[in-house]
C-alpha cells in the first residue's frame, strides 16, 4: 500500500491535468450496530463532475449502458451511491427502491461548514491536514493532502484544499479510507441514468411508506413474484409473512449516513 501512495504522490502534478482520475475508499458501515461492513468504492472524477459508488453498482453502471439491464439492489436504504457537480453547486445521493427498482435523486442542501484544524498526521505515506464538519446529524473527523489539489472526497463530502484521504464519523459507524489509485479505463465513467429529484423529507417519507408495505407496487404491477428457498425450491407466495421480514430487516438496519432524517419504522 505504501508503495502505492508513493506512485502517487510521484504522479500528483501528471494526474491533476488527466481528463479522468479514479480513487478507491475502503468504506466502513454499521448499519445495525452488530455487524461491520466493509466494501470498495470508487470516486470517479472528470473535470467539475464526481460520481461515488460501490464497485458493484459501477459494474452495473456499465452494463446498462451497454445492454440496458442492470442487476438488483441491496434490501435497505443504507446506499451511499451520490454525484456531484461542483461549478453549480449541485449534490446528489442517488437511491434505489428494492424490488421495483425505481431511482432517485435526493438534493443535498446541507452546507459543509468545515473547521480546519492545525493538526497533522501521516496516513499511509501521505502528510494530512485535520479538518471537521457537522453533517446529517453527525459530527465528522477528516484528514486531508493538500499535495493533492483535488477539493473532493468520498460521498458528498468536499471543500477542502486537498483530497479527503479519510473521514470518519464520532461513532465509528462509517469510515472511509483512501486505499489506492488507479488509472484502469472504465467505459462508462459516469452513468447516464437520471431519477426524480426528491428532497430529504420525501426521501424520509418514501422509506416509510415502503415500510408500511413493502410489495403493495410489486404485487400491483401484476408481475410474477417467485420465492424460493435456498436450494432453489420454489415457495408458496405469502405476502404477509414476506412483509413482516422485510420490515424487520429495515428496522435492524435503520442507521442512516443522514441520521438527522432518520425514517420512522413502527
Amino acid at each position: 500500500m505504501k508503495r502505492l501512495f508513493i506512485l502517487l504522490l510521484l504522479f500528483a502534478k501528471t494526474m491533476l491535468f488527466s481528463q479522468n482520475l479514479s480513487f478507491v475508499y475502503e468504506v466502513t458501515t454499521n448499519s445495525n450496530k452488530k455487524l461491520f461492513k466493509r466494501e470498495n468504492y470508487f470516486l470517479d472524477i472528470s473535470g467539475e463532475k464526481s460520481v461515488f459508488r460501490s464497485e458493484n453498482d459501477r459494474y452495473y453502471d456499465s452494463l446498462r449502458e451497454k445492454t440496458g439491464k442492470g442487476l438488483g439492489t441491496p434490501l435497505d436504504f443504507n446506499q451511499l451511491y451520490s454525484h456531484k457537480r461542483k461549478s453549480k453547486e449541485e449534490i446528489y445521493k442517488t437511491v434505489t427502491i428494492p424490488f421495483v427498482l425505481n431511482t432517485y435523486d435526493v438534493l443535498i442542501d446541507e452546507k459543509l461548514d468545515w473547521k480546519l484544524l492545525s493538526d497533522s498526521a501521516t496516513i499511509a505515506g501521505l502528510k494530512c491536514q485535520k479538518a471537521t464538519v457537522n453533517y446529517g446529524g453527525r459530527t465528522w473527523e477528516a484528514w486531508f493532502a493538500k499535495s493533492i489539489a483535488i477539493q473532493d472526497g468520498p460521498y458528498i463530502f468536499h471543500g477542502l484544499p486537498g483530497l479527503i484521504i479519510q473521514i470518519a464519523d464520532s461513532t465509528n459507524d462509517f469510515k472511509f479510507s483512501l486505499v489506492y489509485y488507479t488509472d484502469k479505463k472504465n467505459s462508462m465513467f459516469f452513468p447516464s441514468k437520471k431519477g426524480k429529484i426528491l428532497s430529504f423529507t420525501q426521501f424520509k417519507l418514501l422509506q416509510e411508506n415502503f415500510y408500511s408495505q413493502p410489495f403493495a407496487e410489486l404485487e400491483s404491477s401484476g408481475m410474477k413474484i417467485v420465492h424460493a428457498d435456498e436450494k432453489g425450491n420454489k415457495l408458496p407466495w405469502n405476502s404477509r409473512e414476506m412483509s413482516q421480514k422485510m420490515q424487520k430487516v429495515l428496522k435492524e438496519n435503520n442507521n442512516p449516513i443522514e441520521l438527522n432524517y432518520k425514517p420512522n419504522f413502527k
